[in-house]
């Protein structure tokens, strides 16, 4: 029985293609030839504004546009490519040394895990106890304030996640070349717009992705990441 397609990812797929056919032959020789040359000038660009923006103290919302600019290009072409390969297409044979390593690993990480969580949530409840006063009241509100806290840096580390994670993606979809050869994007994907299949799988790099995006957070940490945090981690 043939798989079928989900409804969301036929809707994205006639929605990209309307609009890609429309600037197929408008993009630059030289832009399609070389897309992730461009997207590491582009976000090297943008990076590097970054140096005045703290020189002469602007305003943090210039800081949070320009680092959307800079990774706006490889993340947009990434979840165009990503948005449009069914999971299937990832899927490949496993070794049984392979599959029995993987399982050790994940339950050393997961006693790793249960005992630093473990270590963090007894120091955590000291810290609560002697900044509560052994006052309930007190104790519940500090607490929630640590709380309140603690959800930037959360956010931006399941964020950072999920950035490394597309890019293990795309290493897997596309490989590591800036023109890839063959790759597992479905050959159905941009078929009549050939060059803005090019432009998109170059831009769709997994270490433009992973660097832009490490960036990011880093920004984001100082903007948004207080002292207070700080002090929790």
């Amino acid at each position: 029985m043939e798989e079928r397609e989900p409804v969301e990812q036929i809707v994205a797929r006639r929605s990209i293609v309307r609009v890609m056919t429309r600037y197929e032959e408008k993009h630059p020789d030289w832009l399609v030839e070389h897309a992730l040359t461009a997207g590491w000038i582009w976000a090297a660009f943008w990076v590097l504004l970054l140096l005045p923006a703290d020189h002469f103290r602007w305003h943090g919302s210039i800081w949070v546009v320009i680092v959307i600019l800079a990774v706006l290009p490889t993340f947009v072409a990434t979840v165009i490519v990503l948005s449009q390969t069914p999971h299937s297409h990832l899927r490949r044979s496993e070794s049984v040394l392979g599959h029995f390593f993987g399982r050790f690993a994940a339950y050393v990480f997961g006693f790793v895990a249960w005992t630093l969580s473990v270590v963090f949530s007894s120091t955590i409840a000291v810290q609560l106890q002697k900044e509560g006063k052994d006052n309930e009241a007190d104790t519940l509100g500090v607490g929630l304030s640590l709380l309140v806290d603690v959800i930037p840096v959360v956010v931006l580390l399941l964020w950072l996640a999920l950035i490394f994670r597309y890019a293990w993606f795309l290493s897997r979809l596309r490989g590591w070349r800036a023109h890839p050869r063959r790759t597992r994007v479905p050959a159905s994907f941009l078929t009549h717009e050939p060059r803005t299949h090019r432009l998109i799988v170059g831009l769709a790099h997994p270490a433009l992705l992973a660097v832009t995006g490490t960036v990011a957070v880093i920004v984001a940490s100082l903007l948004f990441v207080d002292d207070v945090t700080i002090h929790i981690i």
